[in-house]
């Protein structure tokens, strides 16, 4: 990774949640799906050695971004690259150990 390589890169970042009622309630009632659009559109690089500190108003989405970085939730779309690989992708064995070796 050279200097000018972001450690952390988040391009278009998104989530959506299913908040919709069970299926056969919908069926029955003629309910359609509602979807939480709770994360849309969120891009930003973190160069190593840099802190970022996301703030904004209850509920706009802080700890959805936080989830989507650790790996808690997938992103609905966009993307997080960390050290130049893709973070969401499964993990081998020589990503775990290289993880792991990280945060020591």
């Amino acid at each position: 990774m050279s200097a000018s390589t972001p450690l952390v890169v988040a391009h278009d970042l998104a989530k959506t949640f299913d908040v919709s009622a069970p299926w056969l309630n919908r069926v029955l009632e003629g309910k359609p799906r509602q979807l939480l659009h709770a994360v849309d559109g969120v891009s930003f690089e973190i160069q190593k050695g840099q802190t970022l500190a996301l703030v904004g108003e209850s509920g706009c989405g802080k700890s959805t971004v936080a989830r989507l970085l650790v790996g808690l939730y997938e992103p609905t779309r966009g993307g997080l690259t960390f050290d130049g690989q893709d973070a969401h992708a499964p993990t081998s064995p020589s990503n775990r150990a290289r993880s792991a070796s990280a945060s020591r």
